[in-house]
């Protein structure tokens, strides 16, 4: 098979997820946009006509077309387990946003269908594709630090989301700090066997969501390794990204990006550009490298790099986090 022909997508989900999707496939050759659906019928049909592909408020027909070859999932969350399971049904290998489903028999099924199916089933951690985080990661694990001692996330967010989306979100640890228990198992290559978190409220539309906007999650591992997340729903100067790995032969630390690099020094100090807004630009590269991935693998018959005992444990860790929260005690793994 030609490794580089296009692979033909439909797109579900026009949405917060659905538009960044967009702007990265704008800027592959690999990509090719051939169905957009959504609950929307002006928005699908607006899209179709730009992106010069066909439109529908419903995936049946994108899943009838045996041109299709893939489908990227960006609805909303309740819905993706079902959308998962019909697509690879159908014969499309799949690209979902995460979660898959709610629980880990529904994330099970996913996988299980995918491998009936003989279809590709790739899960958008998309945080281990940003260049700064992957080469942090690589350092890492090329010994560049020595065994590593103490290792420190930052996440975040910017702008406060809507509460329509934290109601449907899963909760802070399912849809937020699931990216940092990713990110921990990438760079470590290493699962806690002890994990603690603690949580307030600032936002108080949050705390009436039965959600929290504010939390600290400390990991402790069999190495000797101690980790910290510290994750906020909202910071007034922008989308604050960083991790830090301290080791016994150095550190290393992956900072915050601004869209401008100009420093101006004069005598009422030094002033610095803001950081990036929010997660599309911050993480602009890193969605369009998980979709190149994602193409590469489907031509070539490579596994995905992101696999069912990646998803699930990082699932695992959410849940006992969320039980260490709600009974105020450290839970071992």
């Amino acid at each position: 098979m030609n490794q580089d022909k296009p692979l033909r997508i439909a797109l579900i989900g026009l949405g917060r997820a659905g538009r960044f999707h967009l702007q990265s496939i704008r800027t592959l050759p690999q990509i090719e946009l051939a169905h957009v659906v959504d609950v929307d019928p002006e928005q699908a049909a607006r899209i179709g006509s730009d992106f010069n592909c066909a439109s529908s408020t419903d995936m049946d027909a994108a899943l009838e077309d045996t041109s299709i070859e893939a489908v990227i999932v960006a609805t909303p969350t309740g819905e993706h387990y079902q959308q998962i399971i019909a697509s690879l049904n159908a014969g499309k290998a799949v690209f979902s946003e995460k979660p898959l489903g709610n629980g880990l028999n529904e994330i099970r099924e996913c996988f299980s269908t995918s491998q009936k199916a003989g279809k590709g089933l790739f899960v958008g951690f998309n945080r281990r594709f940003d260049p700064s985080f992957s080469d942090l990661a690589s350092q890492v694990q090329a010994g560049a630090i020595g065994s590593p001692q103490l290792m420190r996330l930052t996440s975040r967010d910017s702008p406060l989301p809507s509460m329509d989306y934290i109601r449907t979100s899963h909760g802070i640890f399912h849809d937020c700090i699931v990216h940092d228990f990713d990110m921990l198992r990438f760079i470590t290559h290493e699962d806690p066997i002890e994990v603690y978190a603690i949580g307030s409220n600032f936002v108080e539309d949050i705390r009436d969501l039965k959600d929290l906007d504010n939390v600290l999650v400390s990991l402790k591992y069999e190495s000797g390794l101690l980790a910290s997340i510290d994750v906020n729903r909202f910071a007034s100067y922008g989308y604050d990204q960083r991790i830090e790995a301290f080791g016994g032969q150095g550190m290393i630390q992956a900072e915050n990006r601004s869209p401008r690099s100009t420093v101006l020094s004069n005598q009422s100090g030094i002033n610095r550009p803001l950081i990036e807004h929010s997660f599309p630009t911050r993480y602009r590269e890193a969605y369009i490298e998980e979709l190149k991935v994602f193409h590469h693998c489907i031509r070539t018959g490579k596994p995905l790099p992101i696999g069912e005992s990646d998803v699930i444990m990082s699932h695992i860790l959410c849940d006992k986090a969320e039980q260490s929260f709600k009974e105020g005690r450290p839970i071992k793994l």
